[in-house]
């Protein structure tokens, strides 16, 4: 069974950051992204830079006080609306 990651994502109004951890929840990266469409960008490399199958992504929008969950497996279902 493939160990799962998690990324925890925050939309500001200042911007997003990024925080990916492992699946024993140790903090691998942190980055800041000035829009979605880096942001997106960044996403879609992880999968293949870490050795990623699986992921919980974890998107707080701070500016609609919403909170998303999604499972991402493979690279093409890592993005942020």
């Amino acid at each position: 069974m493939p160990s799962v990651h998690f990324a925890k994502i925050v939309k500001g109004r200042q911007g997003t950051s990024l925080e990916l951890y492992d699946s024993d929840l140790q903090k691998i990266e942190s980055e800041s992204f000035a829009d979605l469409y880096t942001l997106n960008f960044h996403l879609q490399t992880l999968a293949s830079k870490h050795g990623i199958q699986e992921a919980l992504m974890v998107v707080h929008d701070t500016k609609s006080g919403r909170v998303d969950l999604a499972l991402a497996r493979g690279e093409n279902s890592f993005f942020v609306s």
